[in-house]
């Protein structure tokens, strides 16, 4: 088991400190003057961590070239990372280094999403060149755990929204981590456990398999309709993670019923349109799309432009399918097509390679009060063919 919580498969960059200083890519040295970034040591090992703790680090290095160093950004490779730049003194904030003069990039970990091994890196944007801009800092750790639950993440699935459901997790008591100045030597207790949304109730059992514990989450009906995103904080006597966090996703559906989440057009030319069709659909038999519109991002190429010149939109309703299997009574279906703008003019620059990006949303909106606007993001790429 090592990564605990859902949806982090998804690599995620975050800027750490502002660019103020000296914008990025600005190159502050004259001819022949080469910034050249040194570290004592680009990965280290935490060793074994405790899930709960955050434990830094400093990278320590030093300018060894004859030019300016900038260090322009530090990006993340997880949002449990949490970096700073300073000066040699691991105090002053700093990114500007002149030759021979040392720095710190200090580096904390936060271990409450992680159990087992775990390996994160941050990467730092510096003038050295385009040759070798970059360098990447390694950090691996060893999350030890003083509990667990079985699931890790609750997953509750497509829950109807007037529908219960009631589920179960299982609490592991491992070896309580010792301290050295608290007396921590009795075994591992939940006091209580409660949600961060009202919707989701949670009820400790009674311990009747030792080391164990259940917890009986029941979900009701008054959660609102679209994804769901909770946790349980079960709070215990553990050393380093008193409030034990479980994760809870899902999504709670009403009556209707869309078939996109989001649309792809891709690259629309001026010889070449794209067409993409979304089904709405309820079992409300009266269900009705009262109307449909477009907020489209503005773009400086395209702001004489209405939304009529860019796409076209039709809607047909679908014949009643009494008796089918499916839930739908009453289906809706819209053509949305993406056409290249007879008014459009792009720079010279811009034709027959990057072109324009179109995007925003689609707003249908209909007669369900659960789904008074349902908005569908949309993405494509006008280009004129040479």
């Amino acid at each position: 088991m090592k990564f605990i919580f859902f949806f982090m498969t998804l690599f995620l960059w975050q800027e750490v400190f502002a660019q103020s200083e000296t914008p990025e890519n600005t190159d502050i040295n004259l001819q022949g003057q080469v910034p050249r970034i040194e570290f004592d040591s680009t990965r280290f090992n935490f060793g074994d961590v405790y899930r709960g703790s955050t434990v830094a680090h400093d990278f320590t290095f030093e300018n060894t070239g004859n030019g300016t160093l900038v260090l322009n950004s530090l990006h993340a490779a997880c949002g449990c990372l949490n970096t700073k730049v300073f000066a040699k003194d691991g105090k002053t904030a700093q990114n500007i280094f002149k030759p021979n003069e040392a720095g710190v990039i200090h580096v904390e970990f936060d271990s409450s999403q992680f159990s087992g091994s775990v390996v994160r890196s941050v990467t730092a944007e510096t003038n050295m060149g385009s040759s070798s801009p970059t360098v990447t800092l390694t950090l691996t750790a060893n999350v030890l755990q003083e509990l667990y639950a079985t699931p890790s993440l609750l997953y509750i699935g497509r829950i109807d929204k007037n529908a219960e459901k009631n589920f179960s997790i299982n609490l592991n008591f491992l070896q309580r981590a010792r301290d050295e100045i608290l007396n921590n030597s009795e075994p591992i207790k939940v006091f209580s456990v409660e949600s961060t949304v009202p919707s989701i109730e949670a009820k400790l059992m009674p311990i009747t398999v030792p080391n164990t514990q259940e917890i009986q989450v029941k979900v009701n009906s008054s959660l609102p309709i679209g994804p769901v995103n909770a946790k349980l904080i079960v709070w215990n006597n553990s050393t380093h993670y008193k409030n034990f966090q479980i994760p809870i996703v899902g999504e709670v559906v009403g009556r209707v019923d869309v078939s996109a989440k989001y649309v792809e057009f891709g690259v629309v030319s001026n010889a070449k349109t794209s067409e993409r069709v979304i089904t709405y659909s309820s079992s409300v038999k009266n269900f009705a799309i009262t109307s449909v519109k477009i907020n489209l991002r503005q773009v400086s190429e395209m702001k004489d432009l209405h939304d009529a010149e860019i796409f076209e939109i039709k809607k047909e309703k679908l014949s009643t399918r009494a008796g089918s299997h499916s839930d739908s009574t009453v289906a809706y279906r819209l053509h949305f097509k993406l056409i290249y703008p007879k008014k459009l003019n792009l720079p010279q620059s811009q034709e027959g390679s990057s072109g324009v990006n179109v995007s925003g949303n689609f707003l249908v909106k209909t007669n369900d009060p659960d789904y008074k606007e349902i908005a569908v993001p949309f993405f494509g790429v006008l280009r004129k063919e040479p």
